[in-house]
């Protein structure tokens, strides 16, 4: 004979209650820069090298992480930030790089090894209960064999995007006393 299951208490950390806004500690701030791509792998390796090109701009207020690929865990930087920008590299643009805005995914993603950033975006919102402004910076990338280095065209665009990402991030966020 089969002993009944316990079923998980409705506070267990499976289905813990997501704390309101109020109850939250620390309030999300500042911009995350989430940069995508395999350093190995040419000019896929755009995301890394953009990581530690806008690192060492060290500008205020801005954290910038590098992997190989969004994870389900990106979703909780994700949270604790007001903007999040996604750099990737991307074949087939006509301009050196390109903005788009991120949709959240009407649905919760299928849970795999990696994701896209409407899929992080949507357990943003469902884990954590956030919606932070994301766009994504796509940069024109040329060559994708396997090596290390980005190609001299994806240098200069690369360079170009990084100007943008300055830009955009300080029209997000104006200086204390500065206009809004």
């Amino acid at each position: 004979m089969r002993r009944p299951r316990k079923r998980p208490a409705k506070e267990s950390p499976v289905a813990a209650k997501r704390p309101k806004a109020a109850e939250r500690t620390g309030a999300p701030a500042g911009v995350l820069v989430l940069c995508v791509g395999n350093p190995g792998r040419g000019d896929d390796g755009i995301g890394p090298a953009a990581a530690e090109r806008l690192g060492a701009r060290r500008l205020p207020g801005v954290t910038c992480e590098a992997d190989y690929q969004l994870n389900v865990e990106d979703a909780l930087a994700c949270s604790q930030h007001d903007l999040v920008v996604f750099v990737d590299a991307a074949r087939g643009l006509r301009a050196p790089f390109a903005w788009r805005e991120v949709r959240e995914e009407a649905a919760l993603p299928a849970m795999t090894h990696s994701l896209g950033p409407s899929a992080v975006m949507a357990l943003c919102s469902a884990l954590y209960g956030r919606k932070p402004e994301a766009r994504i910076l796509a940069v024109r990338g040329q060559r994708w064999g396997v090596g290390e280095g980005l190609s001299p065209r994806a240098e200069r665009n690369l360079a170009a995007a990084l100007d943008s990402l300055e830009e955009f991030i300080g029209k997000a966020r104006p200086s204390k006393g500065g206009p809004a």
